[in-house]
């Protein structure tokens, strides 16, 4: 990825489905490209505008950081946060 185009990385809340927990990451870049991925199984699922590559970097990514982005997830509170409290 160049060094000139921002990457942002948001992440969901801890989910739970099928009793698993989870945490949905996105990663986007410009208008159009976006990377969804999923923790802590470490694989990204859907992408569009990403290359091969840049899809491997980002899998090593969440992979590697897996527990950091699971216990940021874990203080995610939905509601205060639609209802704009912190």
């Amino acid at each position: 990825m160049g060094k000139d185009e921002e990457l942002r990385m948001t992440y969901s809340g801890l989910l739970l489905k099928d009793g698993e927990k989870m945490v949905r990451v996105c990663f986007e870049r410009g208008k159009n490209d976006y990377a969804e991925g999923i923790v802590p199984r470490g694989a990204i699922v859907k992408s569009s505008g990403f290359t091969g590559a840049e899809i491997e970097q980002l899998t090593v990514y969440i992979q590697d950081n897996a527990t950091d982005i699971i216990n940021r997830a874990k203080n995610v509170n939905f509601l205060n946060e639609w209802l704009g409290r912190k």
